[in-house]
């Protein structure tokens, strides 16, 4: 096995060309080395589901900030132009209300644990763009991760099958004899 690793430390997985010569140098007998990659396998496998269900729960994020920087560049246009505006708020649960806006100066951002934090709408998108650039930043490093994975799941299951190969390959020519 290789001592390479991935950006996030996943550990590269050689292809085994000669099982013979492999099965030497880590002192294993064909039965361990069958266990050994299926436990690698069952590792690697479920790295990928956690990376995949990392990955869909950040790129959900992405439109919500796309449609909040649209909304901030709604505002900004509106204040441009001293135009006010109509709008329908959540008062609570299924309890909505419409209001006038005069001159949009400010928003409240949600910051996550129960805090809201109200900011000028210049600050207001410098903030959510930012926020965006990171998500989509780990959104890329992860589909990056998913490839080398996907990479090393597939080098795995061909080890895998070396080895059962070399073993029925090993028992057909002990029973032969």
């Amino acid at each position: 096995m290789s001592d390479a690793l991935s950006a996030r430390g996943i550990p590269k997985s050689d292809l085994i060309e000669d099982v013979e010569s492999w099965l030497t140098k880590e002192k294993l007998s064909i039965e361990e080395a069958e266990v050994v990659l299926r436990e690698k396998y069952g590792k690697y496998k479920y790295v990928e589901s956690s990376m995949t269900a990392q990955k869909q729960r950040m790129s959900e994020k992405i439109p919500e900030f796309e449609n909040s920087l649209s909304i901030i560049d709604t505002l900004i246009a509106k204040r441009a132009a001293n135009e006010s505006f109509e709008t329908t708020f959540l008062l609570s649960d299924d309890v909505y209300t419409k209001a006038t806006v005069q001159k949009p100066e400010t928003v409240s951002i949600w910051l996550g644990a129960n805090v809201m934090v109200e900011y000028d709408l210049e600050s207001a998108k410098k903030l959510l763009d930012k926020n965006r650039g990171s998500v989509q930043k780990v959104v890329d490093e992860l589909t990056s991760e998913l490839a080398y994975i996907k990479d090393q799941i597939t080098t795995t299951e061909v080890n895998m099958s070396h080895i059962v190969n070399y073993g029925v390959n090993k028992r057909r020519l002990a029973s032969a004899k």
